[in-house]
Formats: C-alpha cells, structure tokens, sequence
C-alpha cells in the first residue's frame, strides 16, 4: 500500500508555519488543556538518513494495513506512530490537529469556533473535519496519513501511500498546514479518539 514519501516542493509561502503553530500553542492552553512542552531549534533534522529511518518504521507499522483502513485511522495512526518515531528518530515530536489547504481548498477543516464548542458540548454529530500530525523542534512535519486518506475520499489514486517528512515553509502554495491545537487531549476531552477514526474524517472543501 505505501509508496515512497511523497515530497511537495515548490515555491516557498510568505505564510510561517512557525507563526501558525505558535498561535495553537497559546490557544491550547487557553483552552484550558494541558501545555505541551515544545523546546524549538534553528537546527533542520531532516536527511536522508532520517528518511530511510521514517520510512522503515511507517512500513512496518502500516504494511498490514489496506488503504482504506488508514485513511478512516488517522488520528489513531498518528498517535501510534509518535512514540516509535521519537525512538527511531530521537526527535521529540509534538501530536499537531489542524486542517490542511491543498489545491487552494480547505480540507479536514472546522474553524477555531466550531472547535472550542466541541470542546465545551461535546460531539454532537458523527463526524469531525480535522486532521492531525507531527511537528519538530525545527517545525519541520511528518503527515503519514493526509495523502491516503484524501485520495480514497477524493478518488484519487495517485495520492494513496505519499507521506510528507519536510519544513512546511518549504512547502507550494497549493499545499499549505494550519495547526490549530497541539496534543492528544482534545480529541480525549471532546468524546474520545477512537470514535472519532472510525469516522468521515472530513469533507474536501
């Protein structure tokens, strides 16, 4: 099911990823949900041995798994892989929910007040447009699951199995990340990770 990591390069955004990832810092905490420490670094990590070491631990963790099955387990996959990818990387990485826009459209997105209602009431309806990764010290990114779960929900193949390990700066414009909360208690405190991947992840916008 996995291919090799799909790299989105092109023309840099005027957008800080740095700046966006800041702000869900601060209305993390908020919002009244645990800090997550985050000690940044000028230093950019990723190489091409590190490369090699991501994919070697994303293959074993999802070669048994069919595309389908990822791409209805994206938070649960992300938050699996976060510990192992540390191990493997030594690399502290911070669990990251937001939406992506991609092709100049919105997908896996709710706004920052439809996701403080959630929080304060609870699920209401079974869905959730939301999308989780992992972020450096660096900002750099891991997204394993963005390219398979928007290519079955869209039809199209090409994007099955493409897994992002890059600085989101360096990313085109048509491809862009705007984290909204950092960690996993959100998803706990609004009803609960597991029912929430069993889920439509979202809507692409």
């Amino acid at each position: 099911m996995l291919s090799w990591i799909g790299q989105w390069m092109g023309k840099a955004s005027h957008y800080s990823y740095e700046q966006r990832f800041d702000q869900a810092l601060k209305r993390t905490t908020a919002w009244g949900l645990p800090e997550t420490l985050f000690c940044r670094s000028p230093e950019r990590f990723v190489n091409e041995d590190r490369c090699q070491i991501f994919q070697q631990v994303v293959t074993d963790a999802l070669s048994p798994l069919r595309a389908e099955e990822v791409s209805q387990q994206c938070f649960t996959i992300t938050a699996a892989l976060k510990a192992p990818l540390e191990h493997a990387l030594q690399i502290p990485l911070v669990y990251t929910l937001g939406y992506v826009e991609y092709n100049h459209g919105k997908v896996f997105h709710s706004d920052v007040q439809q996701l403080k209602e959630l929080l304060d009431n609870g699920i209401t309806s079974p869905s959730l447009d939301l999308h989780a990764w992992l972020t450096l010290p660096s900002h750099e990114i891991i997204d394993i699951t963005f390219g398979t779960t928007y290519g079955i929900l869209t039809g199209t193949p090409d994007c099955v199995g493409k897994m992002c390990l890059l600085h989101p700066d360096d990313m085109p414009v048509e491809m862009q990340y705007h984290p909204q909360l950092v960690g996993e208690d959100y998803l706990e405190r609004i009803g609960g990770m597991y029912s929430l991947t069993v889920l439509n992840l979202g809507r692409c916008t």
